[in-house]
């Protein structure tokens, strides 16, 4: 069977990388001298013209000076010495020394691991529009390295990064429109963001493009620009454009048709590939070889192993907060026909708006795993949310999207709620089944305590169902006492016991769940629950601030 090429998620970066960037400078003598040595990377003239200046406190040749001691660059590596000019300069403003020591900080490296350290040397940088401090504090939000992990906040640092040509911002931009992670898909959009990263050798940005090309998404499908791109990106090394690559050498699309040329470039890939990729790449691989003949076969093995991946664009060194870890890959698609979109896995649950930003509050479970998160109130169209915080150990989540509605949930402040008081649990229950409009339900509070004698749990006899979870739990007063979160297992209870309990379903306490907003912080509303209502009326106010959510696992 002939192989078709693929497309896969593009991979996540696998560290953060900072260009060698120039910055402005004060004029010293011998300092653009140093500068010009700096950028040809030629060290050892830039150590000789930028070691008097750092002595004499000129901050721009301490941060540059620093950098080559930190990296060893020029054959000298002496972390401490580094560290001390990167002090000196970033205590004197210099946004690149700000940089290097949030890098320090971040890593562990020379000066114990700090976070928080790292995020106030970063956060001084890009507040100056540092770009590299600004794609690291895009990463450290949007992947939550040490921190409650925020995607909306990450791609805010992305775009000013972007605004200012950062290449590694552009790719990441580029990715999330592709894929329609934290923000709607845009193929064109992805496009626009890939083509200066992918100029500047950045290899995702041109898998992407190559992509685009291939099968007409976001610009007029074009074979052979398709290849021109997949070959920088392989020529880099990157696994999927050297497998897609191969496969249009196979099948003559886009360049002239060689099946030893993309037997070469399937096998790199096939060597390089990510787990979730490996199996398939190998079966192709194999597929092909075993049509060429063996001297072809055995010439395409001794170029592999003489293989080696060539550096496009400006060389960077690294300073990288963490790995990202590579993303799962999306739908195959037809290299004959333009791609169809896939639906892949679709859950469902229910939220409700904690704040007048728009904040909106679920379970955990709720949103494990999304690629795409959609919030859908009940009068108005649905829209995408970013994961803001996640709380698995207590099964709370927050999203951050831009909702403004009128009037938001409010938490009860008065006395606490005792058993059999009664309570109203709004959601969106069997969504697939049922219409997806807020179902009410009712019933009392039967226990001040969960499974096991959980205290962090209500449990409740209000009927609970799937797609329920992360609903409000109301009181009569119309405030949020609870999150719902589960209900129990009535039939392996019956295995066990002989009997089938009826409506035992359980909630997150407010006050928990306000302890998690404080630590957020989110601010919400309180009030007291004086007045008391009919489950028609709780129902009729609290719909309006509960919310269908939507979460895709592709």
């Amino acid at each position: 069977m002939t192989p078709r090429p693929r497309t896969a998620r593009p991979l996540a970066p696998l560290a953060l990388a900072v260009f060698l960037a120039v910055g402005a400078a004060p004029a010293m003598a011998g300092y653009d001298e140093g500068l010009t040595a700096y950028q040809k990377r030629d060290w050892a003239a830039a150590i000789r013209e930028f070691k008097p200046l750092a002595a004499e406190g000129n901050a721009a040749a301490q941060a540059r000076l620093g950098h080559m001691l930190f990296e060893g660059l020029g054959g000298t590596k002496d972390d401490a010495e580094a560290l001390r000019l990167f002090n000196a300069a970033a205590a004197a403003g210099d946004p690149l020394a700000q940089h290097w020591l949030g890098s320090a900080y971040f890593n562990g490296r020379a000066v114990p691991k700090d976070i928080s350290q790292a995020l106030v040397w970063f956060g001084r940088a890009a507040d100056k529009g540092q770009p590299e401090s600004l794609h690291a504090m895009g990463e450290i939000h949007f992947n939550g390295f040490g921190i409650n992990k925020d995607e909306g906040r990450g791609v805010e640092y992305f775009k000013r990064a972007a605004e200012k040509n950062w290449p590694p911002s552009l790719e990441r931009l580029a990715q999330f429109n592709w894929d329609g992670r934290a923000m709607p898909t845009d193929k064109a959009k992805a496009l626009d963001y890939a083509r200066p990263a992918a100029d500047a050798g950045r290899p995702i940005a041109q898998f992407i493009l190559g992509l685009g090309y291939l099968f007409g998404q976001g610009t007029e499908k074009d074979m052979t620009k398709a290849a021109q791109w997949f070959r920088k990106a392989a020529d880099q090394g990157h696994p999927q454009s050297q497998h897609n690559l191969g496969v249009m050498y196979v099948n003559g699309q886009g360049v002239n048709k060689s099946p030893t040329e993309g037997y070469f470039w399937m096998a790199l890939g096939a060597e390089r590939a990510p787990a979730n990729l490996k199996q398939n790449y190998e079966k192709e691989r194999d597929s092909v070889g075993s049509r060429l003949a063996q001297p072809d076969l055995d010439a395409a093995r001794q170029r592999m192993a003489l293989w080696k991946p060539n550096a496009a664009g400006p060389q960077t060194a690294s300073v990288s907060p963490a790995p990202v870890p590579p993303s799962p890959p999306s739908a195959q698609q037809s290299s004959t026909a333009p791609s169809q979109p896939t639906a892949g896995k679709v859950s469902s649950g229910s939220g409700f708006v904690v704040s007048t930003d728009g904040v909106v509050m679920t379970n955990a479970h709720v949103v494990e795993q999304c690629r795409t998160i959609t919030v859908k109130p009940q009068d108005g169209p649905a829209q995408v949310a970013a994961l803001k915080a996640k709380d698995s150990a207590n099964d709370m989540a927050l999203l951050k999207t831009s909702l403004r509605l009128p009037e938001i949930a409010r938490f009860r402040q008065d006395r606490p709620l005792r058993s059999g008081d009664e309570v109203v649990v709004i959601g969106y229950p069997l969504s697939s089944l049922l219409s997806r409009e807020p179902n009410v339900t009712a019933g009392v509070v039967s226990a001040l305590n969960g499974m096991r004698g959980d205290p962090r749990h209500y449990q409740i006899t209000a009927p609970v169902q799937k797609g329920n979870s992360g609903g409000p739990l109301i009181d009569m007063g119309g405030n949020i006492v609870g999150i719902v979160t589960s209900k129990l297992n009535a039939m392996k209870i019956a295995d066990k016991t002989g009997d089938l309990p009826q409506n035992i379903n359980f909630a997150i306490k407010a006050d928990l769940a306000r302890t998690y907003l404080d630590s957020n912080g989110v601010t919400y509303q309180t009030a007291a629950s004086t007045t008391q209502m009919s489950v028609a009326d709780v129902g009729e106010r609290l719909k309006r601030v509960t919310v269908f959510i939507e979460c895709r696992i592709e």
